[in-house]
């Protein structure tokens, strides 16, 4: 195991020779002159990014991280542009700051091609979008970042980040909710999918009640999902002049269309089995998250 554990301290080399790099942070070796190349740089001239999506670190995490580099290596080098005589840093802040404590002086980097405040930005955000631990408020805050300030449309974010319009309208709308809803998110007391089910609920009155429920009775995301649905439900019986004799095969397709879109649905059923059918909206992006979903 211990050999293992060296073999994948050093893949990095195997796959993309280069003479400037090393995957011991301990190792002094020259500066690569080329972008577009991996080498070994040193940490005091990386500066740090200022388009970081992650706004928080977890302590123990970056604690073991700096375990594992000590033991192994960094397995998976930084990427940085050069800035001035330095260079600053795209992604790979954890384990920049794990190298730092660890008391390390240099740190593998792949050096791409980065000028402008604006490209540097963009390459930020989409590479630390990619990565699966940052939590949904963060995703979120990072691709609004790239609808303000990189003026790119929620098409060019999806196929920028890999993903489909209708997640990165869902990540969007995240941010929404109430803010002590997305504090929660952010501490990944509830997930994402408890969110979607919330942000489906017309006011934030409604939005926090359920959520307190979440948080008191652990409700996972269908049972969420069940219960905003059931709220909806109680709206509808509210309703003067509803009729009670309809077709119950009516009901069940409410429910799926409803499960479907994330959002009330109603049928209004009419003469000669024919009708119509209701699908409520609640905001311009709403509006298109719902066309995404007929469209697939």
């Amino acid at each position: 195991m211990a050999m293992l554990k060296k073999a994948l301290g050093k893949g990095l080399k195997a796959l993309i020779p280069d003479e400037g790099f090393s995957s011991d942070p301990k190792q002094e070796v020259h500066e690569p002159l080329l972008d577009g190349v991996v080498g070994s740089l040193p940490v005091e001239k990386i500066r740090a990014n200022p388009f970081q999506p992650r706004k928080t670190f977890d302590e123990t995490a970056l604690e073991e991280l700096k375990n594992s580099i000590i033991e192994n290596g960094v397995i998976q080098p930084v990427t940085v542009c050069r800035d001035g005589e330095g260079y600053q840093l795209i992604s790979g802040e954890r384990r920049l700051r794990a190298v730092t404590q660890a008391g390390f002086k240099f740190i593998p980097a792949y050096i791409i091609d980065a000028h402008e405040d604006s490209s540097k930005l963009e390459l930020a955000l989409i590479e630390n979008i990619q990565r699966e631990d940052l939590n949904a408020i963060e995703v979120a805050l990072a691709l609004k970042s790239l609808t303000t300030k990189c003026s790119l449309t929620q098409d060019e974010i999806a196929q920028k980040v890999g993903k489909n319009r209708s997640t990165v309208s869902n990540f969007l709308r995240l941010l929404k909710l109430p803010m002590a809803i997305q504090d929660s998110i952010r501490n990944r007391e509830i997930s994402s999918g408890h969110a979607r089910a919330l942000i489906n609920l017309p006011g934030e009155q409604q939005q926090l009640k359920v959520w307190k429920q979440i948080l008191a009775r652990q409700l996972s995301v269908r049972q969420t999902e069940a219960l905003v649905n059931g709220m909806f439900r109680d709206q509808e019986k509210q309703v003067p002049g509803k009729p009670e004799d309809r077709s119950p095969q009516l009901g069940l397709i409410e429910t799926r269309l409803r499960d479907r879109f994330a959002t009330k649905v109603k049928i209004i059923e009419k003469r000669a089995g024919k009708g119509e059918i209701h699908i409520q909206y609640f905001s311009p992006d709403d509006l298109e998250r719902i066309l995404d979903i007929v469209g697939d």
